[in-house]
């Protein structure tokens, strides 16, 4: 039995549900810090207070910088693997790419954001350099360079530049942040990013052009006007980046693109926590995959908060009590696989969430941002760290329930890096990043169902618990305190 210590409410809201949801829903939030008698295990240590986990050691040794026209180019080499965590190139794809090197400047801008570390501002330009030189006169982006003389792949599927497409959004992300982060520090460089943003709106212009027409897919409604028609999970780091440069500027340039993409994602969303897809923005016409699923931390920093906190409301706590998936089909939701599990999965959930928190002031985001982040720290199927802090790897994923992928390539390093550097900047999400999760169990109560979890986490030898509860009848999820769980499991 749980004793309780304090307990706190955190908010009541009520909003209206578009009509491609199932509902309007009222959900109470509640959260307990309580204690228990022993200490719950969990997969890291909570470090001291006031101290980080924040190690960028490995994202720099997978640096290399190279003169190129002049200019100090930083590339960021793809994959490493264990042991010893030397670079591995692709003889397909090459050394380095747009993906990586944008979601690294991504990295290293909020690093000087959050702690004006002047290195790290140095180290941001010289990556945007590297995305700069790969944009078109078009306003597209190559992908991939063949080595570090910085040839660009102009053949690989992945690396044409044709359109707006996945590493274009991504580039666009990089660029937007670096106008806005780097106004103050290099004006002069923060403009230069901008341009480049400026040159990205045709081809974003280019899909903009079937809105508003919809198709139906398999009985669901859905927009065309997204990156491939539908592709909501690419869009959403483009509009990231687009949020990003409309704050750097006031021109408005960019507001006709962020409000009709945040409408098409918004269309994109189904169900409830109680009914498939469970309140998801589905990530394309075929289904939902967690990875680049950012659409609810894209549509918080837009301030378009209605559809982000439907998801946030909905399908989040279900993946926190259910446990977390690779991907399902939209035709069969109920067939989900379930690996391989990446943390490329995990930061668009938490960080999401904290940027819900950030514009709503609902602490049960900040909760919920942490408990999500914990996978990172051992609350996963294996019940190991996916982050190592003191060489700052960010391991590959999770391949099933008792293997772990210990390679730390680019991808898995930079999200792992900027889940805990976003997390660490509010207290309660950063308690909860060192949460255990118990089994989910079942109970029936007064003729409704209900799914939970329970979460701990010890700090300092006293353990503080949380219960994640879905009400499958009402579709209400809510955070109880050991009182309420306990009426509810009480026969």
């Amino acid at each position: 039995m749980l004793k309780t210590v304090t307990l706190k409410s955190i908010i009541f809201n009520s909003f209206a549900v578009p009509a491609n949801r199932i509902m309007a829903i009222g959900i109470l939030f509640v959260m307990l810090t309580a204690a228990c008698d022993s200490s719950s295990e969990t997969g890291q240590d909570e470090p001291a207070t006031g101290s980080s986990i924040v190690n960028l050691d490995h994202l720099d040794s997978l640096g290399e910088v190279v003169t190129h026209n002049g200019e100090e180019v930083r590339l960021i080499h793809i994959y490493a693997e264990a042991p010893d965590y030397n670079w591995v190139g692709d003889p397909d794809e090459g050394v380095s790419c747009v993906d990586d090197v944008a979601r690294s400047a991504v990295v290293y801008l909020r690093h000087f954001e959050l702690t004006g570390d002047e290195e790290s501002a140095d180290k941001a330009v010289q990556l945007l350099r590297f995305i700069l030189n790969m944009q078109t006169a078009e306003g597209t982006y190559f992908n991939f360079v063949l080595s570090n003389e910085l040839d660009i792949n102009t053949t690989h599927q992945n690396s044409i530049a044709n359109e707006m497409n996945w590493w274009g959004g991504r580039a666009v992300w990089a660029l937007g942040t670096g106008a806005r982060v780097l106004a103050q520090h290099d004006p002069a460089f923060a403009q230069v990013c901008l341009e480049s943003v400026e040159r990205a709106l045709p081809p974003v212009n280019d899909f903009l052009e079937t809105y508003p027409e919809t198709q139906t897919v398999n009985g669901y409604s859905m927009p065309t006007w997204l990156i491939s028609g539908t592709a909501s999970d690419a869009t959403s780091e483009l509009l990231l980046g687009l949020v990003a440069a409309d704050k750097a500027t006031s021109h408005g340039n960019y507001q006709d693109a962020i409000g009709k993409i945040s409408e098409g994602m918004a269309i994109m969303q189904y169900g409830d926590l109680a009914e498939a897809p469970y309140g998801a923005h589905i990530s394309w016409e075929g289904g939902w995959h967690g990875w680049g699923n950012s659409q609810t931390m894209a549509l918080a920093e837009a301030g378009k908060t209605e559809s982000a906190r439907y998801e946030a409301d909905h399908f989040y706590p279900w993946l926190l009590v259910n446990g977390w998936l690779h991907s399902f089909e939209l035709q069969d939701p109920s067939n989900r696989r379930y690996f391989e599990q990446i943390a490329y999965a995990v930061r668009p959930v938490s960080v999401g969430m904290l940027r819900l928190y950030e514009t709503t002031g609902s602490e049960k985001y900040a909760v919920m941002a942490g408990l999500a982040a914990s996978w990172l720290t051992g609350n996963n199927v294996t019940g190991q760290p996916m982050y190592d802090p003191e060489h700052g790897y960010g391991f590959d994923g999770i391949n099933d329930e008792n293997n772990i992928n210990k390679n730390s390539g680019a991808e898995s390093t930079i999200e792992a890096l900027l889940t805990i550097m976003e997390v660490e900047q509010h207290p309660v999400a950063n308690k909860w990043m060192y949460a255990k999760g118990g089994d989910a169990a079942e109970v029936e109560k007064d003729g409704k169902s209900y799914r939970y979890r329970v979460f701990s986490v010890d700090r300092n030898g006293v353990t503080d618990n949380i219960a994640v509860v879905l009400n499958l009848t009402d579709a209400v999820a809510t955070l109880m305190n050991e009182t309420e769980l306990n009426r509810l499991t009480d026969s």
